[in-house]
């Protein structure tokens, strides 16, 4: 089936971040699996320094993979690569030879040498080529050595030293190389010495140089020399002598002539320096084992320990009692245990029979401390002793070789033959003991050297625990080891085979992966170990390689398995049988079991357990391994079975094809992962030392990865297009279901549980594949900020962004980083846009290598910014404009959201402000295609409607950018104070030249308005609008002809019922459209509406423009409905004038009081009705005078009522005016009373002057006012004058028994005879149609009023009075 066929159809709810996260929870768990390999002192079973072990007598120390049903004869070790005979002009020279021959080694710089007496050749053993030779020497030489010098004592061209022993002298040599294709292409050896110093006849057998440049020599006397050398003479020493470690180390011990015998009889044959911890081993020709602790750093010297042979024979017989003792001597070879193989055991002794004697020189645990013994701690045997062995085992090795798990015995055969032995582990990584494989490999003529071509391991590669990885774990970056054996035949170049290697080799043997042998490898190696293994086939693009790619590629799904449920019982599942994922019986054989999850024991808790108790497995089995959980999204991956059985729990297995990936993955990963990205890098400046953040990893480096990356990727993208059904497993696929629980589900459940399993694996490959991605384009834009000088650009970036930066590792930086990422790359676009250089060949460069972090849109922007970048600079205006108008078409051309807030402020810049109306407006329609938001908008925007809520708030963004710009040109064109207080004394400041004008400034925005409003846009309009309200702009809005003015109008009205400005803006608006209809009807709302913002007589205003908007509507169309509106305002405007007569006379109230103030507040808060100003108001307060209007106003008429009112009024004002003199009352009770009359003097009935007159002629008479004021009252009023004259006539006449009452009987023709009296004088006031009847009426009424005052007492001196005023008044009447 296909990996990731169909994984776009599962999008699962996740965003991209999450999936990036938990696709690197997968990467951190397989580096951690990785880094689980176990100690050398932990896979030889070794607990403790003193507690000694023996190995290889069992099958699984050696397992044949015959016998134990994997179904491969055996996997080679090693595998010849080539002979290359030595140079023929050296042959020549073996017949000149006359003392002494001798031939080596130097690795770390690809050649072979050869002494011949005192000449020495070094050659390539590669090729036999660049063939070099010194012949400077006169002595025979004895041995040589390659070390490399001291630091600072030689010129830098002198790479290494070549030491050269003669019995005479010891010589020092520089060598130096050209590099033309190769780093150490040719060798040139300087034609004189550097240093010679005289042996003292010490006959020098080994020569070993440290990676610090100090010089170690074995003598034949037993003794340890070094060849100690500086720059100059010092004052106690030379620039270059010979030290005897020896006899100055054991003179504080032995007597000399015990030194001197014990050296004579043992000389050294071997000196191995472990430059991991600075010990310095050595090995005498007896087999003495001695200890050097050249100190902490390296620069010092001292005798540790020292073990005879027989020692070791003894102690080693001790631990394997069953070996003869004859196998532990003699000892042949010493080889160092470095820090990184082991951190327990230190060095390793080979013997004659191939048996490894390990040692150590400190106790277990304590790595820091300096060597103070040394100690064995295991013994273990070569092949061939096992009890079911082949009788075929090592021996007669005479030479060896031995470095991180990998071991070369050469055997000698007979004089012209060697057999090479090859013994590794690197076919069983992650065990929790030594397993290992052999081959044997005849070799042409006898064995004079053996080396191992170095490689320089990057420090980018050193493991977080100091161990170094199997094999497995770096084989897809690393080359094979390779290996050179010198005879005298030439060089035999043998290349250790990784896994990787094998397969490669199983492949092409059986031509396909259809085979055995290829299903058998998966045996041998887990499912998920040997997928990542096929991936590293698979995935090349050699097009020499093709036909195994395809091989592997087959292989990979041919034996991936298939995601799985696995089932077991909840409350028993460390105990359960682990489901096996590869091939082999169940119980037995090499299946290594893996489970997807597991409550039990973890892997590593397995091991610790098993160091402490050493079980040992049963004869032929493989050690059991469980590997660690696969949790989808970091949690194990439970579900309750639906068949519902109880207690019986399930989990996901995923299949080796998905584990393989992820594997592989993170062991490209490994050297970066988890490293942080930069660092800093301290430059000396002129200001002092600064800081550069600089990337941790070198171009290369990336580029490496990067490759191995894209390998990957393109495997995975390429095979997640098919769907290639299931995989035919060939019995590799794990069994999905333990037997007792398959009895309780049926086919269905079964066939929909799997299918989950795999949906669940696409999801997760998903995740995986988004990662890679990511990866891909993460390392691919570090490699070309590293390659334009990233400390340059960092140092752009805020001093935040650069902090963040710093605290990141590589892991995080693609996880998290996204958007530090898009900062950088606009950090490197800025960079050239600086230098005015064109941006399309990094921009294309970009959009290939991370089309993800810079898309098209992104270099579309960058073009874009780069046509601003030259509108700026530009000189000419149209090639200006062009420029502008370019770089408006690419921002408009882009698809994804821009920063358009940055963009305008851009355009602004250089006054391109219709560039800003135009983007802004395009990106709204961009960002919402479909019109979702003004399908919002237009449905009363329901809250429910989330999308519809996003799709608006998006465009308003768009909105908001053209409003700003507005803004700020509406604050540039208001002419700006000019008394602005100096800062300090001197002339006034420049005027800032980037400023614009004033009428710059209007002119950029009428011309803003202009293009805004041409827009058909009508949420920009609404926006627009919005703007302008809360701007206090609405007179602007009135000069606006917009089709959607009126719509947001109206709806602003309605949806914010507290709007008053947008109500008043809209009958302005249908005033000024002569829709006077609907301005009218807008200005009665207004004048009603609710609120204190409005008071009464802004109401009645309201109400008086309704009005005359009405009547404009009647005069244009006699609609009966508009007329009956104009008299509903009409008699609204009645009733408002009523409320604020009410409101006045609250207003005047004298006595106020809270209930007083709610009223008033009422009153101009609302347009009352008629009915509720008497009830609520008028009559509650007693307002007299309103009540009298409001009767009258709604045409209520009750006698009694008004007479009752009028009264109030009255006494209301005389109450008012008790304390002013009389004449003053007189005057301010007519004023007022005057006031009132004139409103009722038309409707009589609300106007009872018979009643007023007499009422107040009777007041008047008990306070004695002027007589006259009454009826001159009544004149001002408009009472007729003959109709009072009849009135006054009738009251004397009706015998009212008031006026005796308060003995004022005649008070009333006092009143007559004044008021007569003034008509006479005054005849203007009667109309000149009733002088005649007024003429004849007074005499008459002056007639009887004498006969009425004759026929009283004459006594009285008033009435005599009284008849002489009237017999006057007669007399002047008859005249006229």
């Amino acid at each position: 089936m296909s990996m990731l066929g169909g994984m776009t159809s599962f999008v699962e709810a996740t965003s991209h971040k999450d999936m990036l996260m938990l696709a690197g929870r997968l990467v951190d768990k397989h580096l951690q699996e990785d880094r689980n390999s176990l100690d050398l002192s932990e896979l030889l079973r070794v607990p403790l320094h003193s507690q000694p072990s023996v190995s290889g007598l069992h099958d699984f120390d050696y397992p044949s993979l015959l016998e134990t049903g994997i179904g491969l004869d055996a996997l080679s070790e090693i595998s010849n690569l080539k002979r290359v005979p030595l140079p023929p002009e050296l042959v020549e020279q073996f017949g000149r030879m006359q003392c002494n021959c001798m031939m080596g080694l130097f690795p770390e710089i690809e050649r072979a040498w050869l002494s011949i007496d005192s000449d020495i050749f070094v050659w390539k053993y590669e090729d036999g080529g660049d063939l070099a030779y010194f012949d400077g020497i006169n002595e025979t030489i004895l041995s040589a050595a390659l070390v490399k010098p001291k630091r600072g004592i030689f010129q830098p061209h002198i790479q290494y030293l070549l030491v050269l022993a003669t019995p005479v002298d010891i010589v020092l040599l520089g060598a130096s190389f050209t590099h033309t294709n190769a780093e150490y292409d040719e060798m040139h050896l300087l034609p004189e010495p550097l240093f010679s110093i005289p042996t003292d006849n010490t006959y020098i057998m080994n020569i070993v140089g440290t990676d610090t440049g100090r010089i170690f020599m074995a003598g034949k006397d037993g003794c340890l020399y070094e060849l100690a050398y500086q720059a100059d003479d010092g004052w106690f020493s030379r620039k270059c002598r010979k030290i005897n470690h020896s006899t100055s180390t054991l003179s504080f011990l032995v007597p000399s002539f015990l030194n001197f015998s014990f050296s004579e009889e043992d000389p050294l044959v071997q000196i191995r320096v472990d430059n991991s911890r600075n010990i310095l081993y050595c090995r005498t020709e007896k087999g003495c084992l001695q200890v050097y602790d050249l100190g902490q750093d390296g620069r010092s010297l001292s005798k540790t320990a020292a073990i005879p042979l027989q020692n070791i024979v003894h102690n080693s017989s001790h631990v394997a009692r069953t070996i003869d003792r004859s196998n532990f001597k003699p000892i042949v070879h010493i080889s160092p245990i470095e820090k990184s193989e082991s951190s327990n055991i230190h060095l390793v002794a080979l013997t004659q029979t191939g048996v490894r004697l390990y040692f150590t020189t400190n106790p277990f645990g304590t790595q820091k401390g300096r060597p103070s013994m040394l100690t064995l701690v295991h013994v273990r045997l070569p092949p061939g002793f096992l009890t079911s062995a082949a009788p075929q085992r090592p021996n007669n090795i005479h030479m060896a070789y031995y470095k991180q798990g990998c071991m070369i015995l050469l055997s000698s055969q007979g004089e012209n033959r060697d057999l090479m032995w090859t013994i590794g582990s690197d076919s069983f990584p992650f065990q929790n003991q030594l397993m290992e494989s052999h081959t044997t490999i005849g070799v042409e003529g006898r064995t004079w050297s053996i080396s191992e071509v170095e490689y320089v391991k990057p420090q980018s590669e050193q493991e977080a625990n100091g161990r170094d990885p199997p094999v497995v774990v770096t084989q897809h970056a690393k080359p094979p080891r390779k290996f050179v054996i010198l005879s005298a035949q030439g060089s035999h170049i043998m290349s250790k085979l990784r896994p990787v290697d094998q397969l490669r080799q199983l492949l092409i043997d059986c031509q396909g992966p259809d085979a055995e042998e290829v299903k058998a490898f998966f045996r041998l190696h887990k499912i998920e170990q040997a997928c990542a293994t096929c991936l590293i086939l698979a995935c090349t693009r050699l097009a020499t390689d093709q036909q195994v790619a395809d091989w592997a590629k087959m292989a990979f799904f041919l034996y991936g398995g298939e995601a799985q449920y696995t089932y077991g019982g909840g409350g028993l599942s460390g105990d359960r049988p682990l489901m096996p994922s590869n091939i082999g019986p169940s119980g037995g054989g090499f299946g290594l079991s893996t489970s997807m999850y597991s409550p039990g024991p973890t892997q590593q808790q397995q091991q610790q357990q098993n160091i402490s108790t050493f079980p040992t497995p049963m004869q032929g089995m493989h050690p059991t391994q469980a590997s660690t959980p696969m949790p989808y999204g970091n949690q194990p991956m439970y579900h309750q079975q639906p068949g519902g059985l109880p207690g019986f729990m399930q989990d996901i297995n995923f299949s080796g094809k998905h584990n393989g990936i992820c594997l592989y993955l993170a062991r490209i990963l490994r050297p970066i992962w988890d490293m942080m990205v930069t660092k800093e890098f301290p430059c000396q400046t002129p200001e002092g030392t600064v800081n550069y953040l600089t990337c941790n990893f070198p171009s290369e480096d990336l580029g490496f990865v990067l490759e191995n990356v894209r390998e990957l990727s393109d495997f995975v993208d390429f095979n997640s297009k098919f769907d290639m059904g299931p995989a035919d497993s060939g019995g590799m696929g794990g069994v999905p279901f333990t037997p007792h629980i398959m009895g309780h589900m049926d086919e269905q459940t079964r066939r929909k549980m799997q299918a989950e399993a795999q949906r669940m694996e696409k999801v997760s490959l998903q995740q995986v594949q988004e990662l890679i991605h990511r990866v891909e384009e993460v390392l691919g834009l570090l490699k070309v900020l590293v390659d334009h000088q990233f400390h340059t650009l960092a140092v752009t970036l805020t001093n935040d962004e650069q902090n963040q930066l710093k605290s990141l590792t590589f892991k995080e930086f693609v996880i998290t980083g996204k958007e530090l990422c898009g900062t950088l790359i606009q950090c490197l676009i800025n960079r050239y846009l600086d230098d005015n250089a064109t941006t399309d060949a990094i921009s294309s460069r970009l959009r290939e290598i991370c089309p993800s972090l810079y898309s098209t849109d992104d270099a579309t922007c960058s073009k874009a910014n780069e046509m601003l970048q030259a509108a700026k600079i530009s000189q000419s205006p149209a090639e200006r404009r062009q420029h502008l108008l370019e770089a408006l078409r690419l921002y408009k051309s882009v698809s994804q959201p821009l920063q358009l807030a940055e963009v305008c402020n851009q355009f602004s810049s250089v006054h391109f402000y219709e560039g800003i109306v135009d983007l802004c407006l395009t990106m709204a329609n961009k960002r919402d295609p479909q019109k979702l938001a003004l399908h919002f908008y237009n449905n009363d925007e329901p809250p429910e409607d989330m999308q519809g809520v996003q799709e608006l708030m998006a465009r308003k963004e768009c909105y908001k950018c053209i409003t700003e710009t507005l803004g700020y040109l509406m604050t540039a064109s208001v002419p700006q104070g000019a008394s602005v207080i100096p800062k300090s004394p001197g002339p006034p400041p420049a005027v800032d030249s980037s400023r614009m004008s004033i009428e710059d400034a209007e002119q950029y925005k009428a011309e803003v308005f202009r293009l805004a409003l041409r827009s058909d846009d009508e949420l920009f309009h609404v926006s627009l609008y919005d703007w302008l309200f809360s701007m206090n702009m609405t007179d602007k809005l009135l000069e606006i002809q917009s089709p959607f003015l009126e719509q947001y109008l109206k709806r602003r009205a309605s949806y914010q019922s507290g709007d008053v400005a947008a109500l008043d803006l809209l009958w302005k608006y249908y005033e000024k459209i002569e829709n006077y209809p609907a301005a009218a009807r807008i200005l009665s709302r207004l004048a009603e509406r609710h609120g204190t913002d409005l008071d009464l007589q802004k109401r009645i205003v309201l109400l008086s423009r309704a009005i005359m908007c009405a009547k404009s509507s009647t005069s244009r169309s006699s609609s009966a409905v508009e007329g009956e509106f104009l008299h509903e305002l009409e008699e609204k405007m009645e009733v408002a004038r009523l409320q604020m007569n009410v409101l006045r006379a609250l207003t005047q109230e004298t006595v106020g009081g809270p209930d007083v103030q709610e009223a008033m507040s009422r009153l101009e808060s609302d347009l009352l009705d008629i009915t509720m100003l008497y009830e609520e108001f008028a009559d509650r307060f007693d307002l007299s005078e309103c009540k009298l209007s409001i009767v009258h106003c709604a045409g209520l008429y009750d006698n009694a009522l008004v007479e009752n009112l009028w009264q109030n009024i009255i006494d209301k004002e005389f109450e008012n005016t008790r304390s002013s003199a009389a004449t003053v009352r007189v005057r301010n009770i007519s004023n007022k009373l005057c006031a009132v009359g004139k409103t009722y003097i038309k409707a009589e009935r609300y106007f009872p002057f018979a009643f007023i007159v007499k009422y107040l002629e009777q007041r008047s008479c008990e306070l004695q006012f002027d007589v006259g004021w009454v009826y001159q009252l009544m004149l001002d009023i408009g009472v007729p004058a003959l109709r009072l004259l009849e009135l006054y006539d009738r009251m004397f006449k009706s015998r009212d028994p008031f006026w005796s009452s308060i003995n004022r009987p005649l008070h009333l023709l006092y009143v007559i005879h004044s008021f007569l009296n003034k008509l006479v004088d005054n005849t203007s006031l009667i109309p000149v149609y009733e002088r005649r009847q007024f003429g004849t009426m007074g005499l008459d009424y002056v007639a009887c009023y004498l006969v009425e005052l004759q026929s009283i007492s004459s006594v009285d001196v008033n009435v005599r009075t009284l008849v002489a005023n009237y017999k006057g008044l007669q007399a002047k009447m008859e005249r006229l």
